[in-house]
């Protein structure tokens, strides 16, 4: 009977090690997008995927069609952005400079339309790794301790054109998903880049 109680109460202790070690290990991760861009990182990872995204959606076989031709050119977000009035005319001098194109005021009547639709612009973080609580002894934000994380703060922009003409066709482009990344490692004794915004 003494014999039992032992293996029972080891059994019991084991399991609560076990328990507390799963606990104080805590694989963990985050994952937040940020509508504001404070700070001069933020900024760059926007408009350097900004600039990304229409160097690649200007390369599309439809965009390209359009070289020399006058257009009407609209762009359009989820909802009032404070990028859209930028992305409009980077993407008007982008497609004078490279095809030529005119963009026609509003009240001009041109052969061609162009939409480009904004599925995302804005960057998002994300932090990803194990930590460990720190149980009230050292002072951190969220209480943890990275033992090994990795951070990541990226910019993205992504969305596709719709080319529209007086003949009644219409012509999407594929989909343009452009991304600038600053990631870092972190543990508890350095941190280190894995990138940095070019």
């Amino acid at each position: 009977m003494i014999q039992y109680n032992s293996k029972l109460q080891r059994s019991t202790l084991r399991l609560g090690i076990a328990v507390f070690l799963v606990a104080a290990l805590v694989g963990c991760t985050t994952r937040q997008v940020s509508d504001t861009l404070e700070g001069s990182t933020a900024q760059r990872l926007v408009t350097l995927s900004l600039d990304k995204f229409i160097k690649e959606l200007i390369q599309q076989p439809e965009i390209k069609a359009l070289s020399d031709t006058p257009i009407q050119l609209r762009v359009h977000f989820l909802k009032d952005h404070q990028l859209i009035n930028y992305a409009t005319q980077l993407i008007a001098l982008e497609l004078q400079l490279t095809h030529n194109v005119s963009i026609a005021s509003t009240d001009d009547t041109v052969d061609v339309e162009v939409d480009v639709f904004f599925n995302s612009i804005g960057t998002d973080s994300d932090d990803f790794g194990l930590t460990i609580p720190t149980l009230g002894v050292v002072t951190s934000g969220d209480g943890t301790i990275d033992i090994l994380a990795l951070d990541m703060f990226h910019g993205i922009t992504e969305g596709y054109a719709v080319v529209q003409g007086n003949d009644g066709s219409i012509q999407k482009t594929n989909r343009v998903l452009a991304r600038i990344r600053r990631d870092q490692v972190s543990t508890p004794i350095i941190n280190f880049p894995l990138n940095q915004v070019d």
